[in-house]
């Protein structure tokens, strides 16, 4: 309030010494960007200024400003938010990756006096380089880390990807899911034997991904969760599903549809999350349309952090169909289900074209022995027995291949090109009733 002329107008006349959280309005993307100059703390900080210093490749890695870390948003989930973020903030953000995103246990004095002699080799493979979040974060991850880790930048699309990785001989690989589970399909021609854990980032990770993943490498998989907006919100857990809330610096509150808590256990509308580390640019109560579950049982890991049971949809990865006279949510786990249940299928994607119209492609395994008219009618097949609405049509085409995202390098299994329905607050809905994936 002392210094954001936006949140000081947001929060007048409310007594924030003795107010909860909870009571605090919460903040959506769009008025952040309305009114970006004015959110911000930094008075030197000017949205037209900074688009143009991310308008030019040449500055990524580069201090905005002498002092600040700047990226923006995919834009998949509406329009692209602007990113600011100080050295303190990156600072938390790594610390944390070091002490608690480590399946071999919470490094100290010992641990840091090995590293020092023999620095930990991270492989961080992307599709390409950019100003995209997690992208430009880790341009600044040798800054940080110093001489404690060996920092490799690779692309998924390089030819000489394998080559260049049993080269390197990685501790810690971290990637997409998608690109993960690809590099599965080659682990025979790969030599990593000095790999101690994996790290998925930025994409779902599907119980069969997970499956894939661990059978190749059988080292302990860690399942990040996070957004561009509070990348240090959690770590994956070395043992369970899921992650758990870096809660000393983030806070996770999973809420329905009118912003009330949701028990532990249910999967929730939405989340908020407020960004304790992040002094410059203001997120609080910061709503985001991802479906998520909290863990209602204590972890095997013995981490008292609260944890992140399971994804059930995120925002631009749910579709809603019209039933008569109310809508219903159609989430990633119906789709994953049936996918997973047939063990030729290499990948696939779904996209809602049509409020009940969707098309599922497919990509085979190589030297799937499964005719591609069989696959579509067993996948069709599983929709039905899945409980999908009978309404809703759905189109199964077999393609070669399924690229990620040109502009963030994600691979993004649910397309929605029909987004929520405008009176979806006004009228009755349902969520579908597919099993658990988990």
């Amino acid at each position: 309030m002392e210094r954001s002329p936006f949140f000081r107008r947001k929060y007048h006349g409310i007594d924030l010494a003795r107010l909860e959280l909870a009571r605090l309005p919460p903040c959506r993307k769009e008025e952040l960007i309305a009114h970006f100059d004015e959110t911000v703390t930094d008075r030197r900080i000017h949205r037209n200024e900074l688009e143009q210093f991310l308008a030019h490749p040449g500055n990524l890695g580069r201090w905005y400003l002498g002092r600040y870390a700047v990226s923006h948003t995919s834009g998949s989930q509406g329009p692209p938010m602007l990113i600011v973020q100080d050295h303190r903030c990156l600072e938390v953000m790594f610390a944390l990756l070091s002490s608690r995103a480590n399946a071999t246990g919470r490094p100290g004095i010992v641990e840091g006096l090995r590293r020092w002699r023999s620095p930990a080799r991270v492989a961080i493979i992307t599709m390409r380089r950019g100003f995209y979040p997690s992208g430009a974060a880790y341009e600044f991850m040798p800054e940080f880390v110093g001489p404690y880790a060996q920092v490799l930048r690779l692309s998924s699309m390089q030819s000489d990807l394998i080559e260049r990785l049993n080269e390197f001989q990685p501790n810690i690989l971290v990637g997409y899911a998608s690109v993960l589970e690809a590099l599965t399909l080659q682990s025979h021609r790969l030599r990593l034997s000095c790999l101690r854990q994996i790290a998925n980032s930025c994409e779902q990770l599907t119980v069969r991904a997970r499956t894939r993943i661990r059978e190749a490498f059988d080292v302990p998989l860690l399942d990040h969760y996070g957004i561009g907006e509070c990348l240090l919100l959690s770590e994956g857990c070395p043992t369970d599903v899921g992650a758990h809330v870096n809660a000393d610096w983030a806070i996770l509150e999973v809420v329905d549809e009118q912003f009330r808590p949701v028990p532990r256990g249910q999967v929730g509308a939405k989340v908020l999350i407020t960004n304790l580390a992040n002094t410059v640019q203001p997120i609080i109560r910061y709503e985001v349309e991802d479906c998520l579950v909290m863990a209602d049982r204590p972890c095997a890991c013995g981490s008292r952090l609260p944890r992140i049971e399971r994804i059930e949809g995120r925002a631009a990865e749910v579709f809603w169909t019209r039933e008569q006279d109310r809508y219903r949510l159609i989430s990633g786990v119906l789709f994953h289900n049936v996918a997973d249940s047939l063990h030729e299928i290499q990948e696939w994607q779904a996209v809602q074209h049509e409020r009940n119209r969707i098309e599922v492609r497919l990509q085979l395994l190589p030297g799937a022995r499964l005719s591609p008219e069989t696959v579509c009618h067993a996948f069709q097949q599983g929709l039905q027995e899945s409980e999908l609405p009978q309404n809703v049509a759905v189109d199964v085409h077999i393609v070669t291949a399924l690229t990620s995202d040109s502009t963030t390098g994600k691979f993004r299994r649910m397309i929605n090109c029909v987004g929520p329905p405008d009176d979806l607050r006004r009228t009755k809905s349902c969520q579908s009733q597919a099993a658990d994936p988990t």
